[in-house]
C-alpha cells in the first residue's frame, strides 16, 4: 500500500464526508484512511456515522478513545497503526485533488535513494485565502543534510506533508504527547531524513480555524527544537539554518497567524512576547546570519528590518 492517511477528528460528519468523498474520488485507490476519534462525549449519531465508514469502506480504519487525547496523541495512534509506505496526517474537511494519490506515486516511485519527506502545496481558506509557496526550488529532490537550505526555509506545518514510514519508525519519530508540538516532531524527522521533495502540484484544499492549544506552542518549540539538534551533533552546523527558520516563525508567521484570529489582546501579548524574545538579537541576525543575507524572502526581510517599528505601530492600532 503507498499511503496511509491519519485524522485526529472529533466526529464533525459534515467535513469527515467531505474528506472521505474526496479520497473515493481518487485516480488510484492506492490508500488507507485511520480516522482516530478524540472525541467520546459526540452525538450517537456521529458514532454511527464513523462505524457505518468503517462497515462500509474496507480502506477506513476507526479507534476510538475513551476519553480525549488531544491531536499529539492521536497521531501516534495513526503511526502505529499505519501499513503504507507513506503516511500524511490531514485533518477533517481536507479536500484532496482527485489526482492526490497519483501525484505522490508519480514522485515516489523508482527513486533511489527513496524520498523520505514530500511536501504538497495547499489552498487555504478559512481564515486567510491563500496558497502555500517556498522559498525552495520545487519539483527537485534534495540531499539531506548536504543541502541545508531546507533546514532554513522548510514550512512549520504538520499538514501539507508526507513521510516514509519506515523511517520514522526505525528512528523512532513520535509526537509529544499531551502538547501541540508537531514543528519538534516536523524538526526531527527533518534531522533524520535523507532526502526532501517540494512538489509544485497543489493537491489539498486546506480550511484554516483559529488553533484550539495555545498558539504560543507554535513558538515555544524553539529551544526544544535547537536542543534536538545540539544532541544529535547537527546544530553547529545547522546553527544559520536553524536560527534563521526560528526568526522567521518568531517574528513573522507566528504575528501573521495570531493576527488572523481577530482577538486583539491575544495579538497584543503575542506582539509583546515576540518583541521582548527579539530585543538586542536582531541586529546581530541581520549582520550575521548568512541565510538571511541570502534575501530569498524580500517580506520577511522588509519585516525584520523594521521590527521594532512594526510592533510600535502594530500596539497603536490596537491601543497600548
Amino acid at each position: 500500500m503507498l499511503l496511509s492517511f491519519v485524522i485526529s477528528a472529533q466526529g464533525k460528519e459534515n467535513k469527515l464526508f467531505k474528506t472521505i468523498n474526496s479520497l473515493k474520488r481518487q485516480t488510484i485507490d492506492d490508500y488507507e484512511l485511520i480516522i482516530v476519534n478524540d472525541d467520546p462525549s459526540i452525538e450517537k449519531e456521529s458514532i454511527e456515522f464513523l462505524k457505518d465508514q468503517f462497515r462500509e469502506n474496507e480502506k477506513i480504519i476507526v479507534a476510538f478513545n475513551n476519553k480525549g487525547q488531544g491531536s499529539a496523541t492521536n497521531w501516534n495512534t495513526g503511526l502505529q497503526l499505519a501499513s503504507g509506505e507513506y503516511v500524511s496526517f490531514i485533518k477533517e474537511g481536507d479536500i484532496l485533488e482527485s489526482n492526490f494519490i497519483e501525484e505522490i506515486k508519480k514522485i515516489t516511485q523508482g527513486k533511489k535513494p527513496k524520498i523520505d519527506i514530500l511536501e504538497y502545496r495547499l489552498n487555504f481558506s478559512g481564515l486567510f485565502e491563500a496558497t502555500s509557496t517556498t522559498a525552495l526550488q520545487m519539483d527537485k529532490v534534495y540531499e539531506l543534510p548536504k543541502s541545508t537550505e531546507v533546514f532554513a526555509h522548510f514550512n512549520q506545518m504538520i499538514y501539507g506533508k508526507i513521510f516514509r514510514l519506515k523511517y520514522l519508525k526505525d528512528f523512532r519519530i513520535n509526537f509529544r504527547r499531551s502538547v501541540r508540538f508537531d514543528t519538534l516532531f516536523l524538526y526531527k524527522a527533518l534531522g533524520q531524513a535523507r532526502t526532501f521533495y517540494f512538489t509544485s502540484k497543489v493537491l489539498c484544499n486546506h480550511r484554516s480555524t483559529v488553533l484550539k492549544y495555545s498558539a504560543f506552542d507554535l513558538v515555544n518549540q524553539w529551544p526544544h527544537i535547537l536542543n534536538y539538534y545540539r544532541r544529535i551533533g547537527a546544530y553547529k552546523e545547522l546553527k544559520d539554518e536553524l536560527n534563521y527558520a526560528y526568526y522567521y516563525q518568531m517574528t513573522y508567521d507566528f504575528l501573521n497567524l495570531v493576527k488572523e484570529f481577530g482577538n486583539k489582546q491575544l495579538y497584543k501579548k503575542a506582539l509583546k512576547y515576540a518583541d521582548t524574545k527579539m530585543e538586542n538579537k536582531i541586529r546581530s541576525f541581520m549582520k550575521t546570519n548568512s541565510v538571511y543575507l541570502e534575501d530569498r524572502n524580500p517580506d520577511f526581510t522588509k519585516r525584520i528590518k523594521e521590527f521594532e517599528g512594526f510592533v510600535s505601530s502594530e500596539l497603536r492600532k490596537i491601543g497600548k
